[in-house]
């Protein structure tokens, strides 16, 4: 099977990760259409020994990753519901979308982003803490029936 035929069924869904990655559907394609220009420049650069999805992610990963300003947070202040994935840690967001959006297993999470195993846990253990503190609030009731409270 081709290059073409292994990456064609899983652009839509590299889109989707792209854009919940970059925050913006411009931003995410643009990555996309990255990806696709190294591979038609080079389709060695295509790792044939894993699952073509893996494959297909983990270029994607080494072009996000090798941009200097994907390395850094955004600021810390507030951000709107829609934009407060993008103040995760950039490492752990990729863990976390990778698995609880794109539904891999943490050994195909460890390929794609080239780490261990151990590694994918503390970083989705590290997500779920920074998402965590960006939604917890102290809650005050007040009601005089214990019930209803």
């Amino acid at each position: 099977m081709s290059v073409t035929q292994q990456v064609v069924a899983h652009l839509p869904y590299l889109r989707r990760y792209a854009r919940a990655l970059t925050g913006s559907q411009k931003s995410g394609d643009a990555y996309v259409i990255s990806v696709l220009e190294s591979l038609v420049a080079d389709t060695s650069i295509f790792d044939r020994k894993v699952a073509s999805r893996v494959a297909l992610y983990r270029l994607f990963s080494v072009i996000w990753n090798s941009m200097p300003i994907n390395s850094h947070g955004v600021s810390p202040a507030p951000l709107s519901p829609e934009r407060r994935l993008e103040s995760v840690t950039p490492l752990p967001r990729q863990a976390f979308l990778l698995s609880s959006m794109e539904n891999f297993d943490e050994r195909d999470v460890a390929a794609i982003l080239n780490v261990s195993r151990e590694e994918v846990e503390t970083l989705l253990r590290q997500a779920n803490k920074e998402i965590s503190n960006q939604v917890a609030t102290d809650v005050l009731i007040i009601e005089d029936e214990p019930l209803i409270a």
